[in-house]
């Protein structure tokens, strides 16, 4: 690369650290669609947003540290607000407001992350999308799943950023298909596999073919109706699952067995508007062997009043109260 590519890329980059920075600040959905026409204008400005919405992430935990240290002290600016912090990184500045916070990891999981909003694939709650990436690869996306591409060349693979994907991978030729989700990397040649993300956690099912996955250093490779976790503390032990179970949701439909009423509430949360909150954690025990279709969920909260005898208060904004 010459040093004339350096400077544009590294100009690019910066581009893209100021449109995330100005989104996040303003929250405006205008600014959103101008970021991503900025975005559309060529692969290489694709790559600087991708790239600048993985600095993005790995900057939250600071970010918010400084959010805290801001909101406990009585240093203000002249407008009554917290003043700006910024951060230096590979010599590009990016500015993080406080007022972004709520982007970067927004409370109760209400509204998409600012890295959400830049991705290249996104889904809304309860929509799934199909992708054809390649002759040989084919990816679903389920609720609220979001994915950052590798490049522009079609079929290289994808960042999970959020949610959850299954992908098929069928007579990959040449390198093989690469999932980046958190912590860790997902690759295999030929395999169908389930990968799901919720925040630094990930749980990863091989449902045909092998999975290879690397994690801290640590190396695993999982065959068909085998399961791994991880976080940032590194591989958990393979287990065996019902793959039918685990990727229910491409057939529309969410199945439990002798499963935490709470978790079951956690899982209906990701599929519909608003959030059903359970306020008596002695109901959230209680285990539930169910099979509901996507499509009725509010069979859900029918169920739980009928069987459970819970109350269920439902407020504005499609949250519900239940115990």
């Amino acid at each position: 690369m010459t040093e004339t590519d350096e400077r544009q890329r590294d100009a690019l980059q910066r581009d893209a650290l100021d449109w995330l920075a100005r989104v996040s600040l303003s929250g405006s959905a205008a600014d959103v669609a101008a970021m991503r026409c900025w975005r559309d204008q060529s692969p290489a400005h694709s790559a600087a947003l991708a790239q600048a919405g993985r600095l993005w992430r790995e900057l939250a935990a600071p970010v918010e540290a400084l959010a805290r240290e801001g909101a406990s002290s009585d240093q203000r600016s002249a407008a009554g607000r917290p003043s700006r912090r910024v951060m230096l990184g590979g010599g590009l500045a990016l500015a993080a407001g406080i007022a972004g916070i709520g982007l970067v990891r927004p409370p109760l999981q209400m509204w998409p992350s600012l890295a959400e909003l830049a991705a290249d694939h996104r889904t809304g709650t309860g929509e799934q999308q199909h992708l054809a990436m390649a002759d040989a690869v084919s990816v679903e996306l389920n609720t609220r799943t979001s994915i950052a591409l590798h490049g522009s060349e079609p079929g290289t693979g994808f960042d999970l950023i959020s949610g959850e994907a299954a992908v098929t991978v069928g007579r990959h030729v040449g390198k093989p298909f690469l999932v980046v989700a958190a912590d860790g990397r997902v690759m295999t040649s030929q395999a169908v596999f389930n990968v799901r993300r919720d925040g630094p956690s990930v749980r990863l099912t091989c449902i045909d073919g092998e999975v290879a996955v690397e994690c801290r250093g640590r190396e695993l490779t999982l065959h068909a109706t085998q399961q791994v976790a991880y976080d940032a503390d590194g591989l958990g032990a393979v287990v065996s699952v019902d793959p039918g179970v685990v990727a229910a949701w491409r057939d529309g439909a969410l199945i439990f067995r002798n499963t935490p009423l709470a978790d079951v509430i956690e899982e209906v949360n990701r599929y519909r508007p608003g959030r059903i909150v359970l306020i008596d954690s002695r109901l959230g025990q209680r285990l539930v062997t169910a099979r509901f279709e996507i499509n009725h969920l509010d069979t859900v909260l029918g169920q739980i009043v009928n069987v459970f005898k819970a109350p269920v208060k439902r407020l504005p904004g499609g949250l519900v109260l239940v115990g």
